[in-house]
């Protein structure tokens, strides 16, 4: 066997950051409660007595950063073919969502720690005021949280599905995950943005959708790893025989 060529490595680099992500990030994602209580003081009082809620935040955070180093590959991969304008636009939207959620990741998992313990351990006299201030946090973390939900995980994934398909450089079913995967995270997202907070719905199709796109970033991440089938008539990123 010869020397592998540039694009190859590359392709290995982007798979090898596509899986690292998908494990860190089903992890975290199994870990991070997914039920919304009625009772806020109670969600305040369960956040204080976690011990792994901010290495679960942190694993999220780190997943994130893998992905969208993956999906950099991905894009590149896709230069020159009829899907390279979507992969573009899905690059742009998660780098623009990814720091969205990654800011309202680290509220949720530093800031909404810290608010959670000063409440415990806060007088009876001040225990009021501090719940509605964690209260207040709270609901502007899930403003954030929303959004980038429907950036990063609703038209990031949406646009690389779309692009896959146009490729044809994988199968038909990798692109057409994806999509439902985004739909279901748009959805989820837009039905949170109007309630104006948690609604469990919204958490349940987001948690099946989310888990449909870590098997899709595993798959994807696997296939580039492999090095993946090209179209007809482009060269090889495989490594050349010696």
């Amino acid at each position: 066997m010869g020397p592998q060529s540039p694009p190859f490595v590359r392709q290995r680099i982007s798979g090898a950051l596509l899986i690292a992500g998908a494990v860190v990030g089903a992890v975290g994602n199994a870990l991070h409660p997914h039920s919304v209580s009625p009772d806020p003081a109670a969600t305040v009082q369960a956040i204080a007595q976690d011990g792994a809620w901010v290495a679960i935040h942190l694993a999220i955070i780190v997943a994130i950063l893998l992905i969208i180093g993956g999906l950099v590959g991905l894009a590149e991969d896709l230069r020159g073919s009829f899907a390279e304008p979507l992969a573009r636009l899905g690059l742009a939207a998660a780098l623009l969502g990814g720091a969205v959620v990654t800011v309202s990741t680290a509220l949720d998992g530093f800031g909404r720690k810290a608010q959670a313990v000063a409440v415990a351990d806060a007088p009876a006299s001040e225990a009021a005021t501090a719940l509605r201030i964690a209260i207040t946090a709270n609901d502007a973390q899930q403003g954030l949280w929303s959004i980038g939900m429907l950036v990063f995980f609703g038209v990031t994934f949406a646009c690389f599905g779309g692009a896959i398909i146009a490729s044809r450089r994988f199968p038909g079913w990798f692109g057409w995950i994806a999509l439902v995967g985004a739909a279901g995270s748009a959805i989820a997202a837009l039905l949170q943005i109007a309630a104006n907070g948690e609604v469990q719905a919204a958490e349940t199709i987001f948690l099946a959708s989310s888990i449909l796109l870590t098997l899709w970033t595993l798959a994807v991440g696997v296939r580039l790893w492999r090095g993946p089938a090209l179209v007809a008539g482009e060269p090889s990123l495989a490594p050349t025989g010696g």
